[in-house]
């Protein structure tokens, strides 16, 4: 059986405003990819901020 390709990518974040590490999961993509601003909701002070990964956040975030 042959093994199946990754569908995600774990990404680190940091929370802007306490400074916990975080890892978030993208989705995996083939080919170009485009950068945007995404929301994460953190796991400690539970405040919203910005991060930009190049594909749209499918879990997370989970402590690094």
């Amino acid at each position: 059986m042959e093994a199946q390709p990754a569908r995600y990518f774990p990404i680190p974040v940091v929370c802007s405003k306490c400074n916990e590490k975080q890892v978030v999961h993208i989705r995996s993509i083939a080919g170009l990819a485009q950068i945007a601003d995404q929301k994460v909701e953190c796991l400690k002070c539970r405040e919203i901020f910005l991060v930009m990964v190049p594909n749209e956040i499918i879990a997370g975030p989970f402590p690094s």
